[in-house]
């Protein structure tokens, strides 16, 4: 018997509105550095690559350019991150409208469900238990499960083999340009989310299977 093909899906931007939280402990670190709170759309330009990536964009103007110094500054950056987002990890963190029913849906048809993210695990884990997405999804692969992340191909192979599947027929469903670009190096079929966080231009222009203006509402 032929089995119903997998989805993957991102967190941030996908099946979470997740930026109050980010964007409040990036700027915890921002103040702490002498920098004022970013507003909501310049920490959203922030998203996609994981923390570190997040910190070096939040920090930009306070950084040294490169070198050791620049990485022990962003170890000590991420460090007040980390400790700040521990608790505010899910104080805001909600699923889009349409999210639980979609996911439901797949679930009773027989499809597996993943989340592959970029976000730490430290942080994607309590969030998908916050949630209750951990009652849908058999399989999280976070930002720091594999030495790599997304665009790289491998955290969604290994969320394939964790579900058991070789990958035909599977779809990423994303709202960033890292989602598309590590499913097709895989050849899976895209799903790309307009209403995240991701720039829907240039989503466009990188181009998906299908688009998506609202959790599971094609575009």
């Amino acid at each position: 018997m032929t089995l119903p093909p997998p989805f993957l899906f991102d967190l941030d931007g996908t099946l979470a509105d997740t930026l109050p939280d980010i964007a409040a402990s990036a700027n915890h670190v921002r103040v702490a550095h002498g920098l004022g709170p970013a507003p909501a759309d310049v920490a959203r330009s922030w998203l996609g690559d994981g923390a570190r990536a997040l910190l070096s964009r939040a920090l930009a103007e306070v950084l040294p350019a490169a070198g050791p110094s620049r990485e022990a500054a962003l170890d000590a950056a991420f460090a007040s991150y980390v400790d700040h987002h521990r608790a505010q990890c899910t104080v805001h963190a909600r699923l889009f409208p349409g999210v639980l029913d979609h996911l439901t849906t797949l679930r009773e048809r027989g499809h597996a469900l993943a989340i592959v993210t970029n976000k730490p695990t430290r942080f994607a884990r309590p969030v998908v238990a916050h949630l209750g997405l951990d009652r849908l999804c058999a399989v999280l692969v976070g930002g720091d499960t594999l030495p790599v992340r997304k665009p790289d191909p491998a955290p969604l192979r290994h969320a394939l083999q964790q579900l058991g599947s070789g990958g035909d027929g599977a779809t990423m469903v994303g709202d960033g340009l890292q989602d598309l670009r590590a499913a097709k190096l895989l050849g899976l079929c895209t799903i790309a989310c307009l209403f995240g966080y991701g720039d829907p231009a240039k989503l466009r222009a990188e181009g998906a299977d299908a688009y998506w203006r609202a959790f599971g509402v094609p575009a």
